[in-house]
């Protein structure tokens, strides 16, 4: 007869064994499973928070610069277009309305083509004198060339869509022709988009005159006219695009991929609260701008939707 001590394990006490032995085994999974889903998690909010910076300080660099253009008189209802429309009509990159201007969802224009505005989305145009200006030596509008200026290494190029203004005036014109300090601003469709009078100046009872910008304080700079949106090609995901007309070539560039929203509210001089772009009467009364990001959801791994959102606000400098 064997001894008792020396028996094995009875098939019920083994079964209890492997399943005491699997749930420690399922609790440690479980807190290695857990600790990766968080450690995934947070460095997926790392990088968003790091892109999402990035993204805001290329979007504040041109508020920052909203409204800039040498002269201090570069009032919206004191500056005159003379380009050609575009299908009927001046296109966004030229309107001028103090620098920047705002647009609900459902009222983004086509900023860049085939690459629609994401639905529930704002958008904001920002516009500005870009680099240096040059300064007028000579203008008379009806000579040939009618414009010399003053060193221009290379700061007006033939096709640049310019802003000139003096302590009387204020114009958007395209620059039909450079060569070394001359430019021309030809009339008629030999540019694009050309320019479709030389009526530079203010009448009457607002109707344009042919008038040219005075050498004592004139100057010129290359118009740069910005959009940034959350668009869709409809191949991609959503992302955040900024387009921009440079040197008469509009430049479409994806800044950041895999973003659900950008909502934009406008702060008034005077007023106490943001508002949203259709309660803003007078763009240029707009002193601050505030701006929320969201990033679009993870296949990896799933992260709130408040944990998802960026805000910063930017004043601008020339309003």
């Amino acid at each position: 007869m064997r001894s008792r001590h020396n028996r094995g394990f009875t098939l019920t006490e083994v079964m209890i064994g492997l399943v005491l032995s699997a749930f420690l085994i399922g609790g440690v999974v479980n807190v290695y499973v857990s600790n990766q889903r968080t450690a995934t998690a947070q460095n997926l909010l790392s990088q968003m928070q790091q892109t999402t910076q990035i993204t805001f300080q290329l979007l504040s660099h041109d508020l920052q610069h909203a409204g800039f253009s040498g002269c201090a008189n570069m009032l919206a209802n004191r500056v005159v277009n003379v380009l050609n429309p575009v299908g009927g009509a001046q296109p966004w990159w030229a309107q001028w309305t103090g620098g920047v201007r705002g647009y609900e969802a459902g009222n983004v224009p086509a900023f860049a083509a085939g690459i629609n505005a994401l639905g529930g989305t704002d958008g904001i145009q920002v516009m500005y004198g870009r680099g240096s200006s040059v300064s007028v030596v000579s203008h008379n509008v009806a000579n040939n060339p009618p414009m010399v200026v003053n060193q221009n290494t290379n700061v007006i190029r033939t096709g640049d869509i310019v802003l000139g203004c003096d302590s009387r005036m204020a114009v958007i014109f395209q620059a039909t022709s450079v060569i070394g300090n001359s430019i021309s601003h030809a009339v008629g469709p030999g540019g694009t988009p050309g320019n479709a009078t030389l009526n530079f100046g203010f009448g009457a009872n607002g109707v344009n005159i042919q008038q040219s910008l005075a050498p004592d304080g004139g100057t010129v700079i290359p118009l740069e006219s910005v959009g940034w949106y959350v668009g869709q090609d409809g191949e991609s995901d959503p992302a955040l695009y900024r387009v921009s007309l440079w040197n008469n070539e509009m430049r479409t560039e994806k800044i950041l991929d895999n973003v659900a929203d950008l909502q934009v509210k406008y702060l008034t001089s005077g007023a106490n609260n943001y508002v949203d772009a259709t309660a803003v009467a007078n763009w240029e009364s707009v002193v601050a701008v505030k701006m929320t990001l969201t990033m679009g959801t993870s296949d990896k791994v799933e992260i709130a939707e408040a944990m998802r959102k960026s805000t910063t606000v930017v004043n601008l400098r020339n309003h």
